[in-house]
């Protein structure tokens, strides 16, 4: 190994020593807010325990360990097939939860790997008990068909959050349902955009405010933060700083009882493999993959984020991830407007993509417009002195008979 390869591996470790918690924030002073998603708390030690009783005895096997990915002494790393644990090694499992559309498949593979311990779901266990699972995946309380809360009551005690700006995570998530539907594999095919415009104007606000809810929820449950994690989606995918989000969840699964997680310096390298390389987990083709939002539906993600900054001021690991989805918000163009013609105003058949301020090319000649589109605008709405003079228009007399004005006195009449 070359001295260019050892002065990298040992940034890269230097990195891991010396990093601060950037949106993970323990111990901070907390508010509590009466919800009506509030759940009794779990105790970790109590799951192992009553597991245990009811485990025959026998001795404790190693799966953990053997199943766990490797750090190798070059900075690299050997990622091996995860297993469910077995016998008396029991683990307090943590909930990996997420709005849907926010990389859930991608951190469900990166936490397997960082452990060697499968993971399931909420909806299926896939077979593995939940006490021989490392994290169990969920979009509570935004897909509620599940069995959350009886896993919730009986397991679980801790969670890690994965956060997405929802401008992207709803896309998203529309994605993978046009696949499912049109039986394509996941993580394929971008939806046409006419598809999306009509997902988006029919469902956008309903997603929005269970984005909303699914914050509140997850921040009320686990109020002191020692046993919530949050994970912005957009940190943690970052060619930067996606090192350091990333040994920030193998410092917290490390935390879970009986939870086994690879050597600090092989946790870079486990995250250039299945997140750095591979991207954010997704190698979908077709439509575009930034998707056109009218300007009220970016206002109402901007005042949702600052409801959520009002509601949550002290947490400041929260604002900083909020402030920055309004930053990126803010920075998004007002759609690209898809317009769509019909034979019966005299434009024929067409589709394009216009920007807002081009819109007005696309005005149609009154005589095209059927009556009843034609609204009576108040005298009220326009002032008169805020017309130019060149937009008043002389009325010819026989419009307005003359029984129909009134009569003035002339001392009325005034220059």
């Amino acid at each position: 190994m070359d001295d260019h390869q050892t002065n990298a591996t040992r940034r890269r470790r230097a990195l891991f020593g010396s990093a601060t918690l950037i949106f993970f924030t323990a111990g901070v002073a907390t508010l509590r807010h009466a919800f009506p998603y509030d759940a009794p708390t779990v105790d970790s030690s109590d799951i192992i325990h009553d597991a245990k009783s009811m485990i025959p005895s026998s001795p404790q096997t190693d799966i953990g360990r053997r199943a766990l990915s490797i750090a190798l002494p070059d900075g690299g790393c050997e990622i091996t097939e995860p297993k469910p644990t077995r016998g008396g090694h029991i683990i307090a499992p943590i909930w990996q939860a997420s709005f849907p559309g926010s990389g859930s498949r991608m951190t469900w593979n990166f936490v397997q790997a960082l452990t060697g311990v499968k993971t399931n779901s909420d909806r299926k266990s896939h077979g593995y008990p939940y006490t021989h699972v490392v994290a169990s995946k969920t979009h509570w309380p935004a897909l509620t068909d599940t069995d959350f809360e009886k896993l919730d009551r009986k397991y679980f005690s801790r969670a890690m959050v994965i956060i997405r700006n929802p401008v992207h995570a709803i896309p998203s998530y529309f994605n993978a349902l046009f696949e499912q539907r049109n039986h394509l594999s996941t993580h394929t095919v971008r939806a046409p955009t006419e598809d999306w415009i009509k997902y988006r104007d029919e469902v956008y606000d309903g997603r929005l405010r269970l984005y909303e809810e699914m914050m509140i929820y997850w921040m009320e449950k686990y109020p002191d933060r020692q046993s919530l994690l949050l994970v912005p989606y957009e940190a943690l995918t970052d060619t930067t700083i996606g090192p350091i989000v990333a040994g920030q969840i193998a410092d917290f699964l490390r935390q879970g009882e009986g939870v086994p997680v690879i050597e600090p310096e092989g946790v870079a390298c486990v995250w250039d493999t299945l997140i750095n390389t591979k991207g954010n987990g997704s190698q979908r083709t077709g439509g575009p993959s930034q998707r056109p939002y009218t300007q009220q539906n970016l206002i109402d993600a901007v005042a949702m984020f600052h409801r959520l900054m009002g509601r949550y001021h002290y947490d400041q690991s929260l604002v900083s991830i909020l402030q920055n989805y309004i930053n990126a918000v803010s920075n998004i163009e007002p759609q690209a407007i898809y317009v769509v013609g019909h034979d019966q105003w005299g434009v024929g058949e067409f589709a394009e993509a216009v920007t807002a301020q081009e819109l007005p090319a696309l005005e149609f000649p009154a005589e095209e417009l059927p009556a009843q589109e034609i609204q009576e605008v108040s005298a009220e709405e326009f002032p008169a002195e805020e017309l130019l003079a060149q937009e008043i228009q002389e009325v010819p007399a026989e419009e307005f008979p003359a029984q129909e004005i009134p009569e003035v006195a002339a001392e009325e009449i005034t220059a």
